[in-house]
């Protein structure tokens, strides 16, 4: 019986990783200081895609972060913003703005479901 080990784009965790820390709204200097780390070289090798952060690491970063395993090596889609402003009153229910943030494929479907389910809702209202 063969096993295949999955291999992981070092592009696309270091994309991830810069993403989730700007988002977080943390420099490299204070990323740097919570890894404890001599220099900032490092955070920058792993947000360049030149090198994966070890195990305690990433561990670190996704506590740092919020973000779980998927967020740092999956590959986003972009973001889609969506308004919708007919009528002052919708009923009980009114959608002034949909937001899809950059979500993993993973919760993609989810996404599309909930927001399937707030237009129905809202044509229904109105």
């Amino acid at each position: 019986m063969k096993y295949y080990r999955p291999e992981y784009d070092l592009k696309v965790i270091g994309r991830n990783l810069k993403r989730l820390r700007m988002v977080k709204g943390l420099s490299v200097e204070e990323v740097r200081e919570y890894l404890r780390l001599g220099t900032p070289q490092a955070v920058y090798k792993y947000e360049s895609g030149k090198g994966y952060p070890p195990a305690d690491t990433m561990f670190a970063l996704m506590e740092l972060y919020g973000a779980d395993m998927y967020d740092i090596i999956d590959e986003y889609v972009g973001t889609v913003e969506v308004e919708i402003k007919e009528g002052s009153e919708a009923g009980d229910f009114q959608l002034e703005t949909v937001t899809f943030m950059k979500v993993c494929r993973r919760d993609r479907l989810k996404y599309m479901k909930k927001y399937a389910e707030m237009l129905e809702k809202y044509y229904k209202a109105g």
